[in-house]
């Protein structure tokens, strides 16, 4: 046995139009489908190398628990490629998007990168190679 693919990853939205808006008008993303499960709704967006990004709307949510980035055992962010850094903070800016590190080279990585907060209080790292 071995794993083929990353086919997609989840987020739970606690506001779906504020996600759309954030996953279509500040990182450009393409939605690529919706389907009614009866008691939520999925909401796709197409990533490089055929990977979704998959918006989960539920009808009767629980409240989310404050997490702090040093918490262990729990999931933490996931990564974007960009092209252009600047592109995404002058983006974040326009649509006031929390940016929890403005863009700086890494030098131990050697790359640029920015970490921003979606309106679910997903942190995203997105780096410029």
């Amino acid at each position: 046995m071995k794993m083929t693919g990353l086919n997609h990853f989840t987020i739970n939205v606690v506001d779906l139009e504020k996600s759309k808006e954030f996953y279509e008008n500040v990182l450009g993303l393409q939605s690529c489908g919706f389907v009614d499960m009866g008691d939520h709704r999925l909401t796709y967006y197409q990533l490089p190398q055929n990977v979704k990004l998959e918006l989960i709307q539920y009808d009767d949510p629980d409240i989310p628990v404050p997490f702090k980035p040093t918490h262990v055992g729990m999931y933490r962010h996931f990564c974007l490629e960009t092209d252009s850094l600047d592109e995404v903070m002058e983006n974040c800016r326009k649509y006031g998007v929390t940016v929890l590190q403005e863009p700086a080279y890494v030098e131990k990585l050697e790359f640029r990168n920015i970490l921003i907060l979606d309106p679910n209080g997903v942190e995203i790292e997105i780096i410029e190679i």
